[in-house]
């Protein structure tokens, strides 16, 4: 399985790095990357797209859209590899909420909701976690960091095709890939394939249609279109 640094190597865009405190005003100065000096790093990374990290922890039996979009809480913008590794190093690790909170990482514009335009024709690739696979919730958080690596590191051959990513805390937790267009099976299946590589995922998971869980008002127990 990659290791973080790997993953983010691809991250940045191929505009210029950002510098807080321009280096050609101190020509002597030396540059630093957040991996050189996690503190007093003095130049960052844009990202290709921006991310907005979301969170809801719905405490009803019977949620629906209204309620559950007045729990929706919009923490954070990230714009660059540096914001979003600060962002990840002080936030509780997603093992560590409680049952039925999900965290929600989408591009910046895209609300992580059935209904949003942008999601509306799309569907989500599904990983199911045991919590008997992994007594101690390591492996869950390792796939949903590489799972944001991926997405802002623009590490799909679609990468258009990408809406975001939510970790959903169950009694079998879980963490889905949303993507745009449902109905084309071949960009589809290219970024199952290209998620469980980044994961280093071997078992088989399944693709599902928005359309279905907004019939049922529910992300569980819909039919699946495609597995790889």
């Amino acid at each position: 399985m990659p290791s973080p640094e790997d993953s983010v190597a691809v991250v940045p865009s191929t505009e210029n790095s950002t510098i807080d405190d321009p280096i050609e005003d101190h020509p002597d100065a030396e540059i630093k990357t957040v991996f050189e000096d996690p503190i007093d790093f003095n130049i960052k990374h844009p990202l290709q797209n921006s991310w907005v990290l979301w969170f809801d922890n719905p405490q009803r039996k019977n949620t629906n859209q209204a309620n559950w979009s007045q729990n929706l809480k919009n923490l954070i913008t990230i714009d660059t590899v540096e914001d979003f590794w600060g962002v990840y190093n002080n936030i509780m690790k997603a093992t560590t909420l409680s049952n039925s909170a999900n965290y929600h990482l989408f591009k910046l514009g895209i609300q992580p909701a059935w209904e949003d335009k942008q999601n509306a024709n799309g569907g989500k690739w599904v990983i199911n976690v045991p919590k008997r696979k992994s007594p101690s919730g390591a492996d869950l958080d390792q796939l949903w960091l590489y799972t944001m690596l991926a997405c802002i590191g623009e590490a799909f051959p679609d990468s258009e095709e990408i809406c975001g990513a939510v970790v959903s805390i169950r009694k079998v937790d879980r963490i889905s890939l949303w993507t745009r267009s449902a109905l084309d099976r071949e960009k589809q299946e290219r970024t199952g394939v290209q998620w469980k590589k980044s994961l280093g995922w071997d078992d088989k998971i399944g693709y599902q249609a928005h359309s279905d869980a907004l019939r049922k008002n529910s992300s569980y127990s819909n039919a699946e279109m495609y597995t790889v």
